[in-house]
């Protein structure tokens, strides 16, 4: 699919509401059952898969804690693009979440080690075994 002047806005506004949930620490859950939509629908807002209704800004709004017009700052009317810093987009730092980035924030268990309380209960096991 071509990159439209509307995708860019999907995509602006997604940056918003992901960021803002960052700050909150609020999972796509949390904000999915707020406005009784699943975390996958948050997500497909969030990545500007799906444009985000006049109704859904509205719950999100009261939800989040901003003002409506929160979602259109740093957004060109003029030439439909996003003003928003690479900065303005916080890391998930809450490991509920469901997208884990895997750059900023490596699986332990992906070097092969396991972790330490899962060593325990195999030495246990042994033990018991033998």
């Amino acid at each position: 699919m071509p990159l439209t002047k509307e995708n860019n806005l999907d995509k602006h506004i997604g940056k918003k509401i992901r960021n803002r949930r960052v700050q909150l620490r609020f999972t796509q859950t949390r904000v999915g059952n707020a406005l009784k939509v699943s975390f996958q629908q948050i997500q497909k807002y969030e990545k500007g898969i799906n444009g985000v209704s006049a109704l859904r800004i509205l719950q999100l709004s009261n939800f989040l804690k901003v003002p409506i017009n929160y979602f259109f700052e740093d957004f060109d009317p003029v030439t439909f693009e996003s003003k928003m810093s690479y900065e303005s987009n916080y890391p998930e730092i809450d490991r509920c979440n469901q997208v884990r980035n895997e750059k900023l924030y490596p699986n332990p268990n992906s070097c092969g080690q396991l972790p330490n309380h899962l060593d325990n209960v195999l030495v246990k096991t042994l033990k018991i075994g033998q």
